[in-house]
Order: structure tokens, then C-alpha cells, then sequence
């Protein structure tokens, strides 16, 4: 089965006591609501991979890492032809000190700025829901 990795950041931004986080929608045919992420490009590490496409789909380029374990997503998708391929996403945490982004128009339709429950209640997948609970709880310990 083909396999399809991808790195991202959770970006946070604490406001008041509140986490909110960063939420793009992509600009597919689905529309799906995501962190920033995307796939490795020649020889890159996972956090050059995550920070590049972080750029690209935000120019956000300033970021404070949570040295916590990535958080793993995994789930099968159907491509056009019928076949199945399994995709794997891993994110890292980051804080940054703005929420001032400009999103690149050719992959990401819009975005938001969530807590966690919008956020929780934007994703349609499971995974991700799971994906932003374990973040939440790292970030409650820090």
C-alpha cells in the first residue's frame, strides 16, 4: 500500500488564558479543515518540512516549539483511480506571539483562528478531533 507522509505545526496563539488555534481550510475539492502541513521535499528533517510548508501556507516563519513526541494522525484515502493509499501526518506544537498570516491562496481557501471547541466542532474527521485532543493535553501541562 502506498504511503503518504506529511509533517505540520499546531500553531497556538495564548490569548487570555486561551489557547486558539490556527485552522486552514484547503482549497481541494473537499474543502477539509486542517493544520498546516505538507510533504517532504529532497533531503528536509520533519521540522524543516513543517516549517517550510508553515511558510508557504502562512508566512509564518517565527515559531516556539512544545518539546513534547510528534502527535501521529493516520487514516486511508481513495484516489481518483480506486485505489487506497494510507496517510500519515505528524505534527509538532508551536506558539506564536501574533496572529497576523497571510495565507497562500493556490492550496488554502481561508482559515480561522479557533478554540479548542470551534476547532473541534470545524474538523469533520475523527482523527483530527483526536489529533487536537492530544494537543490540548500537552498543552494543559505546560
Amino acid at each position: 500500500m502506498l504511503i503518504r507522509q506529511t509533517y505540520g505545526v499546531i500553531i497556538v496563539f495564548r490569548e487570555l488564558n486561551n489557547n486558539l488555534f490556527l485552522i486552514l481550510q484547503n482549497n481541494n475539492a473537499e474543502g477539509s479543515w486542517s493544520f498546516p502541513k505538507g510533504h517532504v521535499e529532497g533531503n528536509e528533517l520533519p521540522k524543516e518540512t513543517a516549517l517550510r510548508e508553515l511558510r508557504e501556507e502562512t508566512e509564518i516563519i517565527d515559531v516556539e516549539f512544545l518539546d513534547v513526541p510528534l502527535i501521529h494522525e493516520e487514516y486511508e484515502r481513495n484516489k481518483k483511480n480506486g485505489s487506497i493509499f494510507l496517510k500519515r501526518n505528524d505534527y509538532f506544537i508551536g506558539f506564536v506571539k501574533n496572529k497576523n498570516i497571510k495565507i497562500q491562496k493556490e492550496e488554502v481557501y481561508t482559515y480561522k483562528w479557533a478554540t479548542y471547541q470551534e476547532a473541534f466542532d470545524t474538523f469533520e474527521y475523527k482523527s483530527r478531533k483526536e489529533v487536537l485532543k492530544i494537543a490540548r493535553k500537552h498543552l494543559e501541562m505546560c
